[in-house]
């Protein structure tokens, strides 16, 4: 691929933001440890400087690539508020993680390749993303359920729920390209987002209808 010519003009968050991009697909495609942060800043049009000026060496670089994702998503999550009607809640929830599909966001492809990395060889980068970021909503999350299933403390039961609840969506994340290649215009197309976003507020209605009731059913 070609590298794209710097441009000396460029304000400095959008050098930044261009780093970051092309940091994300080539560490996507090649690992943390076969990507060069030459290359990285070939791609990106940037004097490799730019690495330790905004993010101090190639880990810091590799850190917020994962980072401002999850941060982001973090941010878009509805409030875990039990008092809310339980679809309302759900249609915020899901509508947060489908963003991206919705907005047709190229940089999706790479996200998911590189979260896919992470899942089968975690790095500790990862597991400082997990604790700091996604651990707490998680936390809160359960909490929640906990209350809307009339559970007087969060169990193990509660705790796969919760995941569930997420798997769903991120294998739409995770899945969309082959689901598309299986079945073209599932994912992606006019009506995709809104048929998606629909079906996954089903399946998590039906989720924690089962745990009510299968906890009504031991009392």
């Amino acid at each position: 691929m070609p590298a794209l010519p710097p441009i000396a003009d460029d304000p400095a968050n959008s050098r930044r933001e261009r780093l970051l991009r092309e940091a994300s697909r080539i560490f996507a495609a090649k690992g943390y440890d076969k990507a060069s942060t030459r290359e990285i800043c070939l791609a990106a049009g940037a004097n490799i400087g730019l690495i330790s000026y905004h993010f101090g060496d190639k880990l810091g670089l590799y850190r917020a690539v994962l980072v401002q994702p999850v941060a982001e998503l973090m941010a878009r999550m509805p409030t875990a508020d039990a008092q809310l009607p339980l679809r309302d809640w759900l249609q915020r929830f899901y509508a947060a993680f489908l963003q991206p599909l919705r907005d047709a966001d190229p940089a999706l492809g790479e996200l998911m390749r590189l979260c896919g990395r992470e899942m089968i060889e975690p790095s500790t980068v990862y597991q400082e993303v997990c604790a700091q970021h996604i651990a707490p909503q998680h936390h809160a999350l359960v909490a929640m359920l906990a209350e809307r299933c009339g559970a007087a403390e969060v169990d193990a039961e509660l705790q796969h729920l919760g995941f569930a609840l997420v798997a769903l969506a991120q294998d739409c994340w995770m899945s969309a390209d082959y689901m598309d290649a299986v079945v073209p215009g599932l994912m992606s197309g006019p009506g995709a987002y809104e048929r998606v976003l629909g079906r996954l507020v089903a399946f998590g209605e039906a989720l924690i209808a089962q745990e009510i009731e299968q906890r009504k059913q031991k009392e």
